[in-house]
């Protein structure tokens, strides 16, 4: 009952605020991957430094809920609660005391650092109980509850050791050192007792969770150390040594963020006070190693780890169970340390004294925290940020069949959270950080999807920076850029259309303006309504030019003149301006002329060039037209 009740108000504390606070930049990456087909999940979870099995989890549960922020973050505080009765269980079978277990999975309910990870769209929700799993089927399994039990109760907690081996590592590859840990107390607590039989069980689990896990960790943990090795040689963190990151280990695991030093000594305080207790009775502390080494392998590996590529206190999180069963037996024993000779209304009372003033003192210390901090959900947060912009750009020009490419899945995962019945739908290459696909990768889905879509978007995070300028610069040149816009945080957002069909060359013989001239023109002879007239010119400047002029594509009403749409840039969608041409050269440049809907008839296309600073149009050479038409296109 008490078990029952501690995990309700576990998941009570990871529910309040659970949609009121922004998607951060960690779950839209969650949102977007987990709504990939299962192949490509994988495929970019091996580039990833997290392994498959929350995504897995997720993908299922979002093609019941579909995109829906509360509904994610409610799987996550479901997936967090877990880790309270398996707590509870797990205490009973390392210490077998009932109230110590109780205890324990109060304060799993409580632990900040799960509160704050428990409703959050990340696989931290999970990580601590696959790791309980296995520390409970580890002590079943050993028989250290002091229960032998039958066969079918061993079969169920060797079951449970790999089960939750397995799974831990395949959820969060941080959960190894807590994995660690538990072989180790198996192991030595085997070799002690010089019991074969248990030392082949266990080498039999191990063996059995590691074959599990090997098809993943074959194909993905190369890649993973590989990635790791890179970044060792620029990462920051080599220039502190590991204590350091093991003494900012201990602040984010306690969740003394806001409340410093007090925080880890109290906690620190209260288990010392509970092994004094233990010791005052002649109760035999071995059984403290298990948790013991759980955080303190954590902590090591954690910060060995950040100096090789980077410390988050999210990649402690395994660590939480442990600390929760050492406050819960610190406490059973301070309940139990009864004073010798006095009388037992003054030893009871006595007795409970020590425990009500650390409980209370705990109580305080945290009540900021644990009331307000742990809901605001900000620790991965370090700049102002938009998420609803991404939808905020794309949706007042996009149309229902169009398709976005996103370079990273967090936007991805933005835009789908805010996409509406009637928006265009996204797909993704990526080329920036955390995952870079191969180049053949994504211009082979970008290809695959212009075979079927006359309007491509791509949505650029970091606009040029790094390899989204090798994305940017394919799409220019083999797609008809037609719209260009830059939103917050550098963000890109072009609209490209697709040529149908073959292209007609134009007369371009009186097209010349100075030292430049326009050598080629191709142009579709009709077009469908609402679609984008590609127009494909290529350039040549006979001597240096001096001046980045613009280049300016109208189509044209042949009635009355209007503007029926336009496109204007610098050659090759401003990649190519014209001050860097070599004379003699010819420059590709592709534009696209976006129709409305509803316009039929024919339009003239027209070419020219202007000044940027002054908006003056340039005249050409012979007949000193401040424009050229290129050819009639038919909207039909």
């Amino acid at each position: 009952m008490w078990a029952a009740l501690a995990t309700l108000l576990g998941f009570a504390l990871r529910l309040p605020l659970n949609d009121t606070i922004p998607p951060r930049w960690d779950e839209g990456w969650s949102v977007a991957h987990a709504s990939l087909p299962i192949v490509e999940q994988l495929a970019i979870t091996a580039a990833d430094v997290h392994p498959p099995l929350y995504y897995l989890l997720l993908s299922a549960w979002q093609r019941a809920t579909g995109h829906d922020l509360f509904a994610a973050r409610y799987l996550s505080a479901l997936l967090s609660a877990t880790a309270i009765p398996l707590t509870y269980v797990t205490v009973c079978a390392w210490a077998r005391a009932r109230r110590a277990a109780v205890l324990a999975a109060f304060f799993m309910a409580w632990m900040p650092l799960a509160v704050y990870y428990g409703g959050v769209v990340r696989m931290y929700a999970l990580a601590p109980s696959l790791v309980l799993l296995a520390t409970y089927g580890a002590c079943r399994e050993l028989g250290i509850s002091g229960s032998a039990g039958g066969a079918g109760s061993r079969h169920r907690s060797f079951t449970a050791w790999v089960i939750g081996m397995a799974g831990a590592m395949l959820t969060l590859y941080h959960a190894f050192w807590s994995l660690v840990a538990i072989a180790i107390d198996a192991i030595g607590r085997v070799a002690f007792a010089r019991d074969r039989r248990a030392a082949r069980r266990i080498a039999l689990a191990i063996g059995l969770a590691a074959c599990l896990f090997a098809p993943w960790g074959a194909f993905a943990v190369p890649q993973f150390l590989g990635r790791a090795a890179a970044e060792a040689t620029t990462n920051i963190g080599q220039q502190f040594p590991v204590s350091y990151f093991v003494r900012q280990g201990v602040f984010d695991l306690t969740m003394a963020q806001r409340i410093g030093i007090a925080a880890p000594l109290v906690i620190g305080l209260i288990i010392v006070a509970g092994v004094a207790a233990a010791a005052t009775r002649r109760r035999p502390l071995g059984l403290l190693a298990l948790p013991l080494m759980m955080i303190g392998l954590t902590l090591l590996g954690v910060a060995f780890a950040a100096r090789q590529w980077a410390f988050n206190a999210r990649m402690l999180i395994c660590a939480t169970p442990a600390v929760a069963m050492l406050l819960g037996w610190a406490f059973d024993q301070l309940l139990a340390a009864d004073a010798p000779g006095a009388r037992r209304e003054r030893r009871t009372a006595m007795r409970l004294v020590p425990p009500l003033l650390l409980g209370s003192a705990l109580l305080a210390i945290y009540w900021p925290t644990s009331t307000s901090f742990v809901y605001a959900k900000t620790l991965e947060v370090f700049d102002p940020y938009n998420p609803h912009t991404y939808r905020a750009h794309i949706a007042p020009f996009a149309r229902p069949d169009d398709l976005i490419f996103f370079n990273v899945l967090s936007p991805a995962g933005f835009y789908a959270l805010d996409r509406q019945t009637g928006d265009a739908d996204w797909s993704y290459a990526l080329t920036w950080d955390p995952v870079i696909e191969p180049r053949e990768r994504w211009e082979s889905r970008i290809a695959q999807a212009a075979q079927q879509r006359d309007r491509l978007w791509i949505v650029l995070y970091r606009g040029l920076a790094g390899r989204n300028g090798d994305l940017r610069g394919w799409m220019d040149s083999n797609f008809y850029p037609a719209h260009a816009q830059w939103g917050e945080e550098e963000v890109f957002y072009g609209l490209y259309g697709v040529a149908r069909g073959e292209l007609r060359p134009a007369d371009t013989a009186d097209a010349r303006w100075g030292d430049v001239a326009l050598q080629a023109a191709h142009l579709p002879r009709s077009i469908a309504p609402g679609a984008i007239v590609p127009v494909a010119l290529t350039w040549r400047a006979e001597a240096p030019v001096g001046r980045n002029y613009k280049v300016f594509v109208h189509a044209v009403r042949p009635a009355d003149g209007s503007v029926i749409a336009q496109h204007d840039a610098q050659p090759l969608n401003d990649l190519r301006p014209m001050a860097t041409w070599p004379p003699g050269e010819a420059v590709r440049d592709n534009h696209g002329l976006a129709l409305p809907a509803e316009y039929r008839g024919p339009l003239h296309i027209i070419v020219g060039l202007y000044d940027p600073d002054t908006g003056e149009r340039l005249r050409t050479n012979g007949d000193h037209a401040d424009a050229v038409m290129l050819a009639t296109v038919i909207v039909e």
